[in-house]
C-alpha cells in the first residue's frame, strides 16, 4: 500500500481568455461568446431605439377575400296547413257571404266541414277554426255585425239576428284594431 503524503494536491483553476478590446467605447465588432453572436441594440435597424418617437405601423395590403360568396337566403316555406287554408279560402269565395263579409250564422263550421267533404278538400279543425278567426276579425267583417242586422248561412239564407252584446264586441275589436296601426 501506499502511505499517505502531506503534500497538497493540485487545484486546476480555468479562466477565460478576454475578447473584449481594452477600450469599450471603440467597439465596433459584435462581442461573440462561444460561437454565439451577440447583436447590439444599435445594430439593428427595425428596432425602436430608446428615446425615439413610434412610428405609425403601415398597414399591410388588402389581401382578396378568400370566403364563399354570399348565398341568398332560402325562400320561406309555406307549412301545408297555410296552404289548405288558402285553398279553403278560395273555395268559399264562391259564396257571396264569405266574399262580402256578411255576418255569418252562428254554428257555421259544420257547413265549413260539409262543403269540404263535397270538394274533397284537406282541411283539419285547426285550419278550419284559424280561417274563422281571421275572418271574423277582418275590418270589414267587423263593420257589418257592428251595423247590426241578420246572421246569413253560406247559401245566403238568413240565420238569426246579431245581438247588442255581439255588436259592442265588435266595436271593442274595431278599437283595437285601430289603436295597433
Amino acid at each position: 500500500m501506499t502511505e499517505p503524503t502531506d503534500k497538497p494536491r493540485k487545484t486546476l483553476t480555468i479562466t477565460r481568455k478576454s475578447t473584449a478590446p481594452a477600450n469599450p467605447d471603440t467597439a465596433t465588432t459584435p462581442h461573440t461568446r462561444s460561437s454565439k453572436r451577440v447583436i447590439t441594440r444599435d445594430q439593428l435597424p427595425a428596432v425602436q431605439k430608446p428615446g425615439t418617437p413610434k412610428k405609425p405601423a403601415t398597414k399591410p395590403a388588402k389581401t382578396t377575400n378568400r370566403r364563399k360568396p354570399r348565398q341568398p337566403p332560402k325562400p320561406k316555406k309555406t307549412p301545408p296547413s297555410e296552404l289548405r287554408a288558402r285553398e279553403l279560402s278560395d273555395s268559399l269565395n264562391a259564396f257571396e257571404v264569405w266574399r262580402t263579409r256578411k255576418p255569418l250564422a252562428l254554428g257555421v263550421e259544420k257547413q265549413l266541414f260539409r262543403h269540404i267533404a263535397d270538394l274533397q278538400l284537406s282541411a283539419s279543425k285547426r285550419v278550419v277554426q284559424k280561417l274563422l278567426h281571421h275572418h271574423a276579425h277582418n275590418r270589414a267583417y267587423l263593420l257589418n255585425v257592428g251595423v247590426g242586422g241578420e246572421r246569413f248561412n253560406l247559401d245566403g239564407s238568413m240565420s238569426g239576428a246579431i245581438l247588442p252584446a255581439e255588436q259592442l264586441h265588435a266595436a271593442r275589436l274595431l278599437d283595437d284594431l285601430k289603436n295597433r296601426t
